[in-house]
């Protein structure tokens, strides 16, 4: 039980901080070309505690996860193309 907290919890945490990571930059690039009405702070992206479920019924984390998943996915798709 230990063994898989040690190993998953970083893992689990680097996959959140790509999709906020990620987020942000996608939103700091919309902000820029369309208009300002994302939200510009880095905080926002990569709070992972934060329980408020916004209008489309995901918590940051939740979103975070998606799109760190995504960024897994195409790592192992491009390393199987790379080999």
């Amino acid at each position: 039980m230990m063994i898989g907290h040690i190993i998953m919890e970083p893992v689990k945490r680097f996959t959140l901080g790509i999709g906020g990571l990620s987020r942000w930059l996608f939103f700091r690039f919309l902000n820029a070309a369309i208009e300002e009405k994302y939200p510009k702070d880095l905080e926002y992206y990569l709070d992972q505690r934060n329980k408020i479920i916004d209008k489309n019924g995901f918590t940051t984390a939740e979103k975070n996860g998606f799109v760190g998943m995504f960024f897994w996915i195409l790592f192992i798709i491009f390393t199987g193309k790379f080999e």
